[in-house]
């Protein structure tokens, strides 16, 4: 008969169940860190919780990729934690602290990143908890977007709770402007650069010209 684990965490429950096969750590690491990467934080959330529940305390004899997961795993749900305490009200020191711990863990390899290359793409697959997300729907084609690229590029820089994401509409192959591709259609975009603006509650808060004015906004609060 299997142990009978479960894990209670304040937002949510993991149990591993009698019957149930063990879990394969390694595997179900891997399968955490490609929901991370392509930015869906409650499924890694969720194999975090699952990779911890099956490693309980006993760490002797395990191996090194599992011992790295088994740590991933905290690093996740600690993340989770610290925005939820936030969330829930955490002021001052402590919550800037908090924020900044978590956007360590789920955030740490790049703040820009480019997408789609004319096909559809889901802005939500992008979003990360806790910072502001910037969707710049552009072509390189575009002489306005390439002007205003490095100014947007430098707000994911200097800001810690900005994370940029370049839209590409262009279809690989197509000259000029590709006002006819998947994502343009998707989005029914008819001018670029269009910017739409997601907060760290992963609600829309601004886009077109509300979305220009609030990134021109930062600038100026970076230039002091």
């Amino acid at each position: 008969m299997l142990t009978v684990v479960t894990l209670l965490f304040a937002l949510g429950v993991a149990v591993a169940q009698d019957g149930i096969a063990p879990i394969d750590i390694v595997n179900e690491g891997g399968v955490m860190e490609q929901a991370a990467g392509e930015g869906n934080f409650e499924q890694a959330y969720f194999h975090a919780a699952r990779i911890l529940g099956a490693a309980g305390t006993e760490m002797e004899g395990r191996s090194v990729e599992e011992l790295w997961y088994i740590g991933r795993a905290h690093q996740y749900l600690m993340a989770k934690l610290y925005q939820a305490a936030v969330a829930a009200g955490l002021e001052g020191e402590r919550a800037e602290a908090a924020t900044a711990a978590a956007n360590d863990v789920l955030c740490p390899y790049e703040d820009s990143r480019e997408v789609s290359h004319g096909e559809q793409v889901t802005l939500e697959d992008y979003l990360v908890p806790g910072q502001y997300v910037i969707f710049d729907f552009f072509s390189e084609y575009c002489g306005p977007c390439v002007q205003f690229a490095p100014l947007v590029e430098r707000l994911a820089t200097e800001r810690a709770d900005v994370v940029l994401v370049s839209v590409n509409i262009n279809r690989p192959g197509i000259q000029g402007i590709d006002w006819q591709s998947p994502v343009a259609q998707q989005y029914s975009l008819r001018s670029i650069p269009h910017f739409k603006i997601y907060g760290p509650d992963g609600e829309l808060a601004a886009e077109g010209n509300a979305a220009r004015e609030m990134i021109m906004g930062w600038l100026q609060e970076l230039e002091g």
